[in-house]
């Protein structure tokens, strides 16, 4: 557990207030001018006695360099540009793709579907909702549901339809596709999931939303033993109390082994809480089989993009 902030590494003795580094936007800016500046042409400088320079004035420099090294990261590695997709005016809009350092995150991840997350009526949103693959684990989708004994047993029932038909029409059933979800997840798919309030709220609020999601799963119930250990353990790795205001974002990382990564993100003042890490693998692979599978999934237009970008990797 640690709280810091994402310009950590800068000390006290040269800036005497938080330096606050804000996300998208400001990278995005910071990105183009590192490009023009690379290919500008610059006279030499002439010798002159040294300048005092303000906390701001290192504050742009540092942040300019960090937009300089993310820019020539995803040229050099050849990654796709990142897009951005509004889902509700009320907050930024989602990235089609999540890549550290900017996200504190333990790979490159890429778009599966979006929505948001409405409760009671459909015109009460909470929350929008991102749910995002490991870029290196796309090759495993089509692996695992190109299996023989998922393909004779759950997929391919359909003569008259292809694979790829099949394989949809699989992933919109209520019951085949929790099989299909839990076979990806057990076969160590990383994926996170990217909350973002719609209005104010508070931690204990969402914790205990989540709780309850994982608990709706269809097969929660013969699984209540081991479950009921990994909500304790959840419980207790979800430290960070107080408000979750809206645009900020709770990240949760499905990691290969199963175990859970949440971390919080104040996106105004740029501050990072990474909770303890929730070891218990059923955990973390209920919950996010209940964002893409299943009769109730959490965000309907979300698990309908999951769908059919699936059904694109196969």
């Amino acid at each position: 557990m640690y709280a810091n902030t994402l310009a950590k590494g800068i000390t006290k003795s040269c800036i005497s207030k938080n330096i606050r580094v804000s996300r998208f936007s400001t990278f995005l800016c910071l990105r183009k001018t590192a490009a023009t500046n690379a290919t500008s042409n610059t006279s030499p400088v002439e010798a002159k006695r040294p300048k005092t320079f303000s906390n701001y004035w290192i504050a742009g420099t540092l942040g300019l360099g960090v937009g300089a090294l993310l820019y020539s990261y995803q040229t050099s590695n050849k990654l796709p540009e990142i897009k951005y997709f509004e889902i509700n005016d009320q907050i930024n809009s989602f990235p089609s793709a999540l890549r550290p350092p900017l996200y504190p995150l333990g790979t490159n991840y890429s778009l599966l579907g979006l929505g948001v997350r409405s409760v009671i009526v459909e015109s009460f949103k909470v929350y929008g909702l991102g749910i995002y693959i490991a870029d290196d684990d796309k090759k495993y989708v089509p692996m695992i549901l190109n299996s023989f004994f998922l393909k004779k047993t759950f997929i391919d029932t359909d003569e008259n339809k292809t694979h790829k038909e099949n394989v949809l029409a699989a992933l919109e059933d209520p019951v085949k596709s929790v099989i299909l979800a839990r076979n990806l997840l057990d076969g160590g798919v990383r994926m996170t999931a990217k909350f973002t309030p719609i209005k104010n709220t508070n931690l204990t609020f969402v914790r205990e939303g989540i709780i309850k999601t994982i608990w709706n799963h269809p097969n929660a119930e013969e699984n209540r033993e081991v479950l009921e250990k990994g909500i304790d353990e959840l419980r207790n790795a979800f430290n960070k109390k107080g408000s979750f205001l809206k645009d900020d974002d709770l990240l949760m990382e499905l990691n290969s082994d199963g175990s859970l990564q949440m971390t919080y993100i104040n996106c105004k003042h740029g501050d990072v809480y990474k909770m303890e890490l929730v070891k218990e693998p059923a955990v973390g692979r209920f919950l996010f089989s209940q964002y893409m599978s299943g009769p109730n999934p959490l965000s309907v237009p979300c698990k309908n993009e999951i769908t059919k970008s699936l059904v694109d990797l196969v």
